[in-house]
């Protein structure tokens, strides 16, 4: 899969843990949709200031499952941004390597053995 593709995704899939922990932190919760949003932030971003957190039962219960699957998707994006960091690189060095001319000085820096052949 493309690198941009996979970085992508693993955005898309962060925003939406995003959305749905602040969907649930407004209707289980009681909040209101600014601090909904702020919590479920905070909360995936494992800043966690403290100064909001998961009241009831049943948003204990949801905040155990979806925070580790949150933490990471996070964790996940952050290793394709990487990836992709890496990637370019990669690509910039092959392709200057590619594109250079080759000198005599490098056809002999290639016969590591002494032996007239480059193998």
């Amino acid at each position: 899969m493309r690198i941009r593709l996979k970085v992508g995704l693993a955005l898309g899939v962060v925003v939406l843990c995003i959305g749905i922990g602040s969907l649930v932190l407004y209707f289980v919760e009681d909040l209101d949709w600014i601090d909904s949003i702020y919590l479920s932030v905070m909360s995936v971003t494992t800043v966690g200031y403290g100064d909001k957190a998961f009241k009831t039962l049943p948003g204990r219960l949801f905040a155990a499952i979806w925070l580790l699957v949150s933490t990471l998707m996070v964790a996940r994006a952050f290793l394709y941004l990487a990836e992709a960091r890496i990637d370019k690189r990669h690509r910039r060095l092959a392709k200057s390597v590619l594109h250079r001319d080759i000198t005599v000085e490098d056809l002999l820096a290639a016969d590591i053995n002494h032996t007239g052949f480059i193998r």
